[in-house]
Order: C-alpha cells, then structure tokens, then sequence
C-alpha cells in the first residue's frame, strides 16, 4: 500500500493494469447488469483508491480501509464479485428499484450442477431503494467444477451467460486459498 502523495505519481500507469484486469474478470449479465469477480489485484486496488481519494495517511486509518474491502476478497472456498446495477438516469433509476426489487437476491453461479445463490452483503438495502453496487458471496460447498454459468433468475429479468474456461479456473484456485 503506497501513501496517497507516492500513489498519485503511479495512479494513472496502476488504473491502465487494472483496467485489463478487471476486463477479464467482468461478465455482462444483459443490460442492466455486470458481474466483476474479485481478487486481491481488485481488491488492493480498491483499498488504495480510497486512500488516494480520502488522503488517508495515519497507519490507523489505511488499516481500517484494508479491514473494510478484505471481506471482498475470494477464499475459504467462498467467490466474491461485485454486482453493479445499471440506470441511465433518475428515471431510469426510478424503474430499476419498481421493477427489479431484490434483483441481487437472483444472482447465481452454476458449478458443474449445483446451482449456488449469491449472498449479498447485509445491509445494503434502503427501502423502496437499494444500492446500485452490491457485493455477493457464492460459497462453493466444496465443489471445484470449472464449467460455470451465471444465472440471474428474477421474475422481470432473466440472463444466463457461461464463465470463461480460464477465469472459471481462476475463480476456483482463489477460492480455495485461505483467508
């Protein structure tokens, strides 16, 4: 972790990688959403972005930030990805909380045949609203399949895209790391 005034030198080159990264780690899941599956590049990158744009830099401070974002991180048999939901505007974003209420509660990760719901991370709901990012753990149950698909089943939205061979293999090498 580099203290925000080193960060700013390198920001630009580390956001240019990170950009690739994430590229293969993203799936469109339709119109409306995507899927980022994280791992510590994503993750580290998350953490000093935050301590870049808040200027952190009492030890303390950047520690409470690497607390926050580790639990994104994939492990002890657990997938993490961020799900992000689209609107092009208020209104727009006015039809997304009517029509796709608890959509984040319909997001799955097939592993061989199991079927395995994505948890969101409490909390996250406002109401009539909801968070427009949101952060799900798909936990494997032991399996180690690398033919995966994503599913969204959702009464006003459906998707189902498969996961590349190499990031499905990918996902379940970090997956089964330890915490």
């Amino acid at each position: 972790m580099l203290p925000w005034r080193e960060y700013e030198k390198v920001r630009k080159e580390r956001i240019r990688k990170i950009v690739e990264v994430k590229k293969r780690r993203r799936l469109e899941l339709g119109e409306r959403l995507t899927l980022l599956f994280e791992n510590r590049d994503t993750v580290l990158h998350q953490v000093q972005e935050m301590v870049y744009l808040d200027r952190l830099e009492k030890p303390e401070q950047i520690q409470r930030e690497i607390e926050v974002y580790s639990t994104l991180l994939p492990c002890n048999g657990k997938v993490k990805a961020t799900l992000y939901i689209n609107a092009e505007d208020f209104d727009d974003l006015s039809w997304v909380f009517k029509n796709l209420a608890k959509i984040y509660n319909s997001v799955y990760l097939k592993v061989g045949e199991k079927l395995i719901q994505g948890v969101p991370e409490a909390g996250r709901e406002q109401g009539e609203a909801f968070s427009t990012v949101q952060y799900l753990t798909f936990d494997l149950e032991g399996e180690r399949s690398t033919d995966m698909e994503v599913h969204v089943i959702h009464e006003n939205y459906r998707y189902s895209v498969k996961v590349p061979e190499e990031l499905a293999r990918e996902l379940i090498r970090e997956a089964y790391e330890e915490c």
